[in-house]
Formats: C-alpha cells, structure tokens, sequence
C-alpha cells in the first residue's frame, strides 16, 4: 500500500522524501542558537513509524555512530513505513563533552517535561509532542557512563510483550528487564503505549566498535521484525538473547586503587574475588571485594582510582547460570569469527 504524506516540525513530508530538520530548544547564555538535528526517511510504501534516538547523555557516542552508520545503508532506500532518527538528543552535552544538561539534570528524568519549565522539561516537552507522539516504536541508543563499560544488552519491560518481543529480535547477549522509572523516556513511551527499547553498550565517549555494529544489527534486525525492511536473502545462525530477571551492582567497601582481572562477559560464582582495593600509600591492608551473587558481569568500572561506595561491576543474575556462561561464551567465539 502507498503511503501518505505527514508533518513533523511544521513541515510536509512526501512519500519517498528524506528530509534533514533541525528542532529549535532553548539558546545558550550567550544567546547562541541550539537545534536538535532530525533525520526523517519517508518510505514510499505505509509502515510504522520508527524513531531512532542518541545522546540523550550527551557523551554518549556510540549510538549516534550507529544512526549515521543505519542512515548510510543502501538498504534504507527500500524502507517501508517511516524512520525518524535523532542523531543528538542532548546537543548541550554533546558540545560540552558532558552527561548532563546545565545545572547537573539528566534529561532523561525530566519527562514529559513542561512548556514553560526547566531547560531540560522544556526540551523533553518538545521533544514529546513534535516528535515522539508520531511515532509506533522507540529505540534509545546508550552506552555505560565515562569509564565505565558495558556488554552489549538491551533493556525492556517484560511485563509489556510488545517490547519483550521487539528485544528478543535486536538479539544481543543479554536482555535485561527494566521496569519504567519516573521522569524517563521509557516511562513517557510507556504511558503513551509505544514499544520501547533502550540499548546500552561501551563507555561514554569511547567508540566500541563491537558495541557499534551489535547495535546496527540489532536495529536492522527490529526493523525487519516490523516489516520496514526487506528479509535477509540467507538466513544466518543467530544466537538467542539470554532473558535476566534481575542485575545487582557491586560497589567498593573502601577506597584506594582497585585491581581486578575480570572482564565483561565473564562468569563469576558466589565469593570469588572481583577486586583487590590497595592503599596507594602502603598505609592500610588490602582490602578484597567478593562476588556476593554468582552472575556475569555485564558492566565494569575501568577506572582504578575508587572511592568507598562506588560502583565497580554490574552483574546479571539468571535462573541457569551454567547454560548462561556457556551461552555467552559461544555468542563471544561467533562474534569474533564475524
């Protein structure tokens, strides 16, 4: 079926149009302009719409890499239905090499936002209403935060069977259950019943090149789930994605400088050690960080230097922990083979 024509920011787009917008949100200080920068793809044939978001933490990078990598597949020329991305959601972090929006406020608890509020509720208020009420499904593209790393993994509620469905067909390694937190863009989605995912791989302003290419076949995958893409001429062995019902971060019990020889993927049992903290002036005893779950850590602090209460591995906790750890093991064998 042909599609029709839609307005999104004021503007008429046409059935086979790509068209580049710029969202106007609130200047700078020094009365500088900023525009989110919009890619609209508007497929000649009907579909659902797509929207595609990154840098909502505006040093997290790798996600818009992976848009402009998806925006420049020969593939999109055949799209049905609509895909608007949004390369840089946070443009204020983004110029700044930082998480946060003016005054230390994550954007992504100020949703929906308000029309006459904060900075940040002014830009989810826009936001919301230009662009998230056109669309059917939602990916949020992030990564860990600066120096901290993260296996590849999708988060979905899985009491909503639409975006469980949905991650089990991006197909990464693990699929976290995350339940909609107030003030975020998932909650938002939530409430306006639009499938959501939020994507999380490699450190913020890092390029990770496998957390960059598991996530452009992850979206591929999605899209042709939803029909907006043509099927694969060969159908490749895939590995299923692991469901985890829970994750539990392990934080450090002192301070001092944290040694570990531990990487993302790896099984872990029930007290083994994950790190030796040692005070860097020989002052104090070493003190050892144990394992309090058996588990796989899927996200790690790189840096050395810690402070006593601070989070230094993610771990995510399965029903078959055996069946896990070979599971990941084979997927990491096969994606290196790739």
């Amino acid at each position: 079926m042909k599609n029709t024509a839609i307005k999104l920011c004021n503007e008429t787009i046409y059935p086979g149009e790509i068209l580049s917008l710029a969202l106007p949100s609130p200047q700078l200080f020094s009365c500088a302009p900023l525009h989110i920068p919009i890619k609209v793809i508007h497929g000649k044939q009907s579909g659902p719409c797509l929207l595609l978001t990154a840098a909502m933490h505006g040093n997290e990078i790798n996600g818009t890499e992976i848009i402009h990598r998806l925006l420049n597949l020969p593939m999109i020329s055949r799209l049905r239905g609509t895909l608007i991305a949004v390369p840089i959601l946070n443009v204020y972090g983004f110029i700044n090499r930082d998480r946060y929006l003016p005054g230390g406020v994550d954007l992504n608890r100020s949703f929906p936002g308000a029309k006459n509020g904060s900075m940040a509720e002014r830009i989810a208020h826009l936001f919301s209403t230009e662009i998230l009420s056109r669309s059917n499904y939602c990916i949020d593209l992030q990564t860990g935060p600066l120096n901290c790393s993260n296996l590849p993994q999708v988060y979905a509620n899985f009491n909503d069977k639409q975006s469980l469905e949905l991650a089990k067909a991006f197909n990464t390694p693990i699929i976290l259950n995350a339940v909609p937190e107030a003030g975020s863009l998932q909650s938002l989605a939530t409430e306006k019943h639009i499938p959501f995912l939020m994507y999380e791989a490699g450190e913020a302003m890092r390029f990770d090149e496998h957390a960059i290419t598991t996530g452009l076949e992850g979206i591929i995958n999605v899209m042709r789930k939803l029909e907006m893409l043509p099927e694969k001429n060969r159908q490749e062995k895939s590995f299923k994605s692991l469901l985890a019902q829970t994750s539990v971060w392990i934080c450090s019990s002192s301070s001092g400088v944290s040694h570990s020889k531990h990487k993302l993927g790896q099984h872990v049992q029930k007290g083994d050690t994950l790190s030796v903290i040692k005070d860097p002036f020989g002052a104090s005893e070493n003190v050892t960080l144990f394992s309090p779950n058996e588990g796989v850590i899927v996200g790690k602090n790189n840096l050395p230097l810690v402070h006593e209460g601070e989070a230094l591995f993610q771990l995510a906790v399965f029903p078959e922990m055996n069946h896990a750890a070979n599971h990941l093991e084979a997927w990491h064998v096969n994606s290196t083979q790739r």
